[in-house]
């Protein structure tokens, strides 16, 4: 089955931890399916905003069942860093990184959930569900 990867956005901690026994979309919250595709979104806010990585800070575990799944927030420079990337700049790093037209559409849909987390002052989080 392989490892499940999902970004998603929720109001509080606990509200995130909701998600863990069946991950973002059985809670109904706004979320991107990167299963196979991207597990370190630091590492890609980093790339985006051309800044090192240690600017950023650590996400933080608020969920773990303790055998397959966990849930983490997102650190917010992270958030931010990924929220202000223009639609020009996206489109020239899918291109220099040879991404697929899927994973640019991935791309756009993170950087929006990012948008909408920082609109609504939310957290943007991460289920892993192995």
């Amino acid at each position: 089955m392989g490892v499940l990867v999902d970004y998603f956005t929720a109001g509080s901690d606990r509200s995130a931890r909701l998600v863990l026994p069946g991950g973002p979309e059985a809670a109904h919250l706004p979320y991107v399916d990167c299963k196979g595709w991207l597990d370190e979104l630091d590492t890609l806010g980093a790339e985006l905003s051309g800044r090192d990585l240690s600017e950023f800070g650590d996400s933080e575990v608020i969920a773990d069942d303790g055998e397959s799944a966990g849930v983490e927030r997102m650190a917010p420079e992270t958030v931010a860093a990924l929220a202000v990337v223009d639609d020009a700049w996206l489109r020239e790093y899918a291109e220099e990184e040879l991404l697929d037209e899927f994973e640019f559409e991935r791309l756009m849909a993170l950087r929006d959930l990012a948008r909408e987390a920082v609109r609504l002052g939310q957290g943007m989080y991460r289920w892993v569900c192995s």
